[in-house]
């Protein structure tokens, strides 16, 4: 008969004490591996949608650089006024290959050039002007040759822009590129209810520089562009790598190999599946892979379309994929280790469960004494849990949303501040504890984990009675029971720390890297080793010398001293100094030589030991050159000054001389020594040398002269003492923050005596020669008039020709006396109002003759009805002049025209011919005595030079003015202004 194995055998509670320790330890190590294996996805999850994150960033960063500077663009006045009046061009109906459209291009891309060329050298791929609803191209600074062509209908972001007037920018496709592109339509106006005329676009590529933009995220970095949404739009076919099992997406950039070894084992995902996360491998090291889609403006339209991009961004993740291996190596060999132990104990146990049972029939003592140590085995079970960084728990949610504590640890008073027999009996002290703003995500977490029963994680806050605000991170599983409810089982951990040091790190390298790349220059840190090893760069340094920051720094390739101009490095070796200021040249990638300033600081410990220096470098190349060249033009000027024809006399604002050049030696006999500090008063006689200081004081207290920018004659004084007359005009200058006057001095004593020489000669001509000629004029008359009897013919034309010259000379005298009376102010006028309409009409006919002489027409043109304050005899004086100018340089058969328009309050009379025009050398003289544009034309047409003169004075005597208009070749009109009055 076999022996029945009784409960209390060992070898029964043994085995099946190990069967179920070995199923409970087994489930906790599966549940916490499944724990870890979550915590591990959540963290892969979050550097993904980080890196996604920066991408898009950047992205939408060359989105807003493109839109501040389309926007800037668009409100130049240059711009509009050029785009406007391309846009008059047009509708006037200029053709686009013509000449007056190619102005307005070759102006409005000199205007653009400068702009443009900056923003290519900030990566900028497109700045095109659009004209019209149809987005005809009118000038694309990246393509100068293409213009004319409608591109709206193939542009929606454009189309957009013209058709609603609204500034758009976004992700767009070109013919040229696709990338980030800003749109402002520009209106007829500046009116905002004015028409929109046209557009300007400015257009960046899809993401910065790889290289740059991975240096900033430590990561590689690769974008894919869609062909076949290219090659719709694109003039010609995209260029990129065509990668294995990715058809229809070229690899347009990248910034590390790995990606093309990925692309040939076909380990990409595919673009068309959307943001995607990989673990990959390649070259020994694990990667972690993050597709981003980058979709363009249409995409807002029509969801379903597939990107036009896609950015890849792979980091290096293989020290954190071996510590998460170990930490499932050191979690197992823990289970392990517990198991281990608990079996020990269950031995244990087995063996005084087995005595106890033995000698419980013998003694009740010994009964006793096992369930003592069983209690103990249980405290030691508690005391294990109690270790665990944080409170293990089993809650429990009934089927009507009742939940209870099955168990709490007593890491529940760390957390909650609440004993674990507390939160048994009352479940809802640990979720009123829950900070209010995250009790809606915890809910919506547990939500999940019930519906998925599965493991979950999440984050949220505790209010601690004691501690403040406290950041908690759970781990649970969920688990449906038979009855309905849901158990979770869970561990609470406290991550306050970690997630206030991962807060800080966070926003103070933010800070620090956004204040490092906004300075001007570039910030290290360097050693005090004898190599001076640098130990940080700020990425700065690149903009000065062409190399990266990792050149630099060790191991890098480069030595900075090396790119020190060869001059200059032997001045700059270190003495010591603790602070240090000093300017020296450089040699860039380019090989250019640029200026830059230095300034270090020594930082020693607290007793004194020399650590290391901080210090920064910046260009200051154009303020070296422009001190240079500030120099060497007031050398230049200095010299100008120094050797001009005419004096010039330079004080400050105290009147003391502080320039004299040699004119000004030789006009006033001082030598520049002899007068540099003394006061200008000594160079003037009296009265003005007594009143010069109060005129200076006057200007200072009313901030004006009457004698500034102002020609004015007056008497000097020489050395020797001998008064003489000059020519001043003083005009006000600033020097380095200074006021002086700066004074133009011409000695007109020459002029004045030959001008009076000049007006004698011309009073005695006229006077002497007026009566003897008029004799004569009158007695050729008689003689050609028949009055002595017949002439005979060959003596007829000699008598003819005297009498003609006869009279031109007496208009040469009227004219010389004419001009001698408006000189000395003794030509009197008498100022009438009268209608304007019958002078002009007069003159007509008194000139007609004239006109028919030289084969010549005289018409009245439009004219208006206005009253004129004038001398009627000195207007029609001027009206002859200008009629018969007219006359004499129009050719045979031409129309002349006298016309009069109004000019707000006054009225313009013009005669216009259709003779040679006024050279463009005669122009600035034409008003002045005795002035012609070519003597031998004049001796063909005749005239005195004077005529033109004489017109300025009488115009400008009637309060008027007078001037002229002229294309060479083309004729000219001549005119003159009068105050207008209504008709009586």
């Amino acid at each position: 008969m076999k022996n029945i194995r009784r409960p209390t055998d060992p070898r029964w509670i043994l085995g099946l004490g190990s069967l179920l320790l070995a199923l409970l330890f087994g489930g906790l190590a599966i549940n916490d591996h499944r724990a870890r294996e979550v915590l591990w996805n959540l963290q892969i999850e979050q550097q993904g949608e980080l890196q996604a994150l920066a991408l898009r960033s950047a992205q939408q960063g060359l989105e807003q650089r493109a839109r501040v500077l389309a926007t800037a663009l668009s409100a130049s006045p240059q711009t509009l006024r050029l785009i406007r009046q391309a846009d008059r061009a047009v509708n006037a109906g200029a053709e686009w290959d013509g000449p007056r459209l190619g102005r307005i291009r070759a102006q409005l891309i000199s205007s653009l050039t400068p702009t443009w060329t900056t923003m290519k050298a900030q990566g900028a791929l497109q700045l095109q002007v659009y004209w019209g609803k149809a987005g005809i191209a009118l000038v694309r600074m990246n393509d100068m040759d293409a213009f004319g062509d409608a591109v709206a209908d193939r542009r929606p972001m454009l189309y957009r822009a013209l058709t609603q007037g609204h500034v758009v920018s976004g992700l767009d496709i070109g013919q040229h590129s696709a990338g980030n592109r800003a749109i402002v339509p520009i209106r007829a106006s500046s009116s905002l209810d004015s028409q929109v005329i046209g557009a300007l676009e400015v257009g960046f590529g899809i993401l910065p520089s790889l290289d740059e933009l991975g240096s900033e995220l430590n990561a590689g970095l690769g974008l894919l562009v869609n062909r076949q949404e290219l090659e719709e739009v694109f003039w010609n076919s995209p260029v990129g790598i065509q990668l294995d099992g990715l058809d229809g997406w070229l690899l347009d950039a990248h910034s590390a190999p790995q990606i093309l070894h990925w692309a040939q084992q076909r380990s990409l995902p595919a673009p068309a599946s959307g943001q995607a996360l990989r673990l990959l491998e390649a070259a020994g090291r694990s990667f972690l892979l993050n597709q981003v889609p980058l979709h363009d403006v249409r995409a807002k339209d029509d969801p379903s379309r597939l990107p036009m991009a896609v950015a890849l961004a792979w980091r290096d993740t293989t020290e954190a994929l071996d510590e998460h291996r170990r930490g499932e190596r050191r979690m197992l060999l823990k289970w392990t280790l517990a198991w281990l132990i608990t079996e020990a104990l269950l031995l244990t146990l087995a063996v005084v469960l087995h005595r106890r049972g033995v000698v419980q029939r013998a003694h009740r003592l010994s009964s006793l004494k096992q369930e003592r140590k069983r209690k103990r085995l249980f405290e030691r079970g508690q005391k294990i849990a109690s270790l665990l960084p944080g409170m293990v728990y089993q809650l429990r949610r009934t089927a009507e949303g009742r939940y209870s504590f099955l168990y709490a640890s007593a890491g529940s008073r760390a957390l909650y501040g609440i004993e674990p027999e507390q939160l048994i009996e009352n479940a809802s002290l640990a979720f009123s504890a829950v900070y209010e703003p995250d009790r809606p995500g915890l809910r919506d977490a547990m939500e999940r984990s019930a519906a998925d029963q599965g493991a979950a994680t999440t984050r949220y806050r505790i209010n601690h009675r004691d501690k403040g605000l406290i950041w908690v991170e759970v781990h649970a599983t969920a688990e449906r029971l038979r009855d309905g409810s849901t158990l979770w089982h869970g561990f609470v951990a406290d991550i306050t720390p970690l997630m206030n040091t991962t807060l800080a790190l966070t926003e103070s390298e933010s800070r620090f890297r956004s204040m490092v790349s906004n300075l001007p220059g570039a910030v290290y840190r360097r050693g005090v080793d004898p190599e001076r090893s640098l130990r940080y760069l700020s990425d700065g340094i690149e903009r000065l010398t062409g190399y990266p920051a990792s050149d630099f720094l060790a191991p890098g390739s480069r030595d900075y001293n090396s790119l020190i101009h060869p001059e200059d490095r032997q001045t700059l070796q270190r003495n010591g100094q603790d602070q240090l200021e000093r300017s020296y040249r450089l040699i860039n990638a380019r090989g250019e030589t640029l200026w830059v300033q230095e300034i270090s600081r020594a930082l020693r410990d607290t007793q004194g030991r020399l650590q290391w220096y901080d210090g920064f470098i910046w260009d200051v190349t154009a303020r070296t050159l422009a001190e240079r060249e500030a120099h060497e033009r007031e050398r230049y000027v200095r010299l100008l000054i120094a050797n001009v024809a005419d004096a010039i006399i330079i004080i400050n604002g105290h009147g003391l001389i502080e320039t004299f050049n040699h004119a000004a030696e030789r006009t006033f006999g001082y030598r520049e020594q002899e007068v540099l500090g003394h006061n200008l008063s000594m160079l003037m006689p009296e009265p003005h040398r007594a009143a010069h200081d109060g005129y200076l004081g006057a200007y200072e207290r009313r901030g004006e002269g009457r004698a500034l920018e102002q020609t004015r004659e007056l008497q000097a004084l020489r050395r020797n003492g001998e008064l003489f007359l000059i020519e001043l005009r003083v005009s006000e200058i600033h020097h380095r923050g200074e006021r002086k006057f700066i004074g133009l001095v011409r000695d007109i004593t020459e002029r004045k005596r030959i001008e009076q020489m000049k007006s004698e000669f011309v009073s005695i001509v006229s006077h002497e020669l007026r009566t003897p000629l008029t004799s004569i004029t009158g007695a050729l008359g008689l003689v050609n008039g028949g009055a002595v009897g017949e002439v005979p013919p060959t003596a007829a034309q000699m008598l003819a020709i005297a009498q003609q010259n006869a009279q031109r000379l007496g208009l040469l005298i009227d004219d010389l006396l004419d001009m001698e009376k408006l000189i000395a102010g003794k030509m009197s006028f008498t100022l009438e109002q009268q209608p304007l309409q019958p002078l002009l009409e007069d003159a007509l006919r008194a000139n007609q003759a004239y006109a028919d002489r030289h084969d010549v027409r005289f018409e009245l043109a439009e004219h208006v009805a206005v009253d004129v304050r004038v001398d009627g005899h000195r207007l029609q004086q001027v009206l002859a002049n200008l009629l018969s100018n007219a006359a004499k340089f129009s050719p045979a058969g031409a129309v002349v025209t006298l016309s009069s328009s109004r000019r707000g309050d006054r009225v313009r009379v013009a005669v216009r011919d259709r003779g040679p025009g006024i050279p463009q050398a005669f122009r600035s003289r034409i008003f002045e005595k005795f002035s012609q544009a070519d003597s031998s034309d004049t001796r063909q047409k005749g005239g005195t030079g004077l005529g033109l003169a004489i017109s300025k004075e009488l115009i400008e005597r009637m309060h008027g003015q007078i001037g002229f208009d002229s294309d060479e070749g083309q004729g000219a009109c001549f005119w003159f202004e009068l105050p207008a009055t209504p008709p009586e």
